[in-house]
């Protein structure tokens, strides 16, 4: 019988995996992907924030010997980027660290030695959860969003790849075009618990950016006083 392959199914999950030990990574790929999931490894903690803004995971595994300053520099990038589940493993039982893991997006904190088995078994429990809302294609004005690439198209542009957070956020303000969603709604229902206007900012920022040079949308996003709303043109 030939192993499940990812291949057989173009929506299975996808799982970043960090992980900067040679022995350790192709073994933690392997196990994702005999489970018929998606595995995205990269062995350096600089390439994988580089590549934290073109991949879009449904699940995040940091597992780096790297230094405290970069593993909680690694998560904030991550959040900052996608509300995916954040799973960190740690070489030490360090409260501190642990403390303030979860206070920069952290969703679970594992603390090594772990077996294949119980790695397995962890990926498997958050691959069960269902962390985002099904989304449907939307039409307003110009634009046109497909969830299924997670993608964005103007009338005259070409497809723009959007992050997790810049989709969902872009999905929910062209949910009612015209309306001023308050950034406290906005940022309950991209992020949760986990966000703040802060970020908000920094997407609303980035997401103009795509819109504007990418697809060739412009004042599409309005901000206005304590929130945005979507325009259209």
């Amino acid at each position: 019988m030939q192993p499940f392959s990812p291949a057989d199914a173009p929506n299975a999950m996808r799982v970043f995996v960090v992980c900067d030990q040679d022995a350790t990574a192709p073994i933690w790929g392997y196990i994702i992907r005999q489970k018929g999931l998606v595995a995205i490894l990269e062995t350096s903690v600089q390439r994988a924030m580089e590549r934290s803004v073109e991949e879009i995971p449904d699940l995040i595994v940091i597992d780096v010997n790297a230094s405290h300053a970069q593993r909680m520099e690694l998560c904030r990038q991550f959040r900052s980027l996608s509300n995916s589940p954040i799973l960190l493993f740690l070489p030490s039982n360090n409260e501190l660290e642990i403390l303030e893991a979860y206070q920069n997006g952290v969703d679970e904190c594992v603390v090594k030695p772990i077996s294949p088995a119980i790695f397995l078994a962890k990926i498997m429990a958050w691959s069960k959860r269902s962390w985002t809302e099904p989304m449907t294609p939307r039409n307003a004005g110009r634009l046109r969003l497909d969830p299924s690439h997670r993608s964005a198209m103007g009338a005259d542009g070409p497809e723009v790849k959007l992050t997790n957070l810049e989709f969902r956020l872009l999905h929910l303000l062209m949910s009612r075009p015209g309306y001023v969603f308050p950034a406290e709604e906005i940022i309950q229902t991209v992020w949760g618990a986990e966000g703040d206007v802060v970020l908000l900012k920094n997407v609303v920022y980035r997401l103009r950016k795509k819109l504007e040079e990418e697809a060739g949308e412009k004042r599409v996003i309005q901000t206005w006083p304590g929130g945005y709303s979507f325009v259209e043109e």
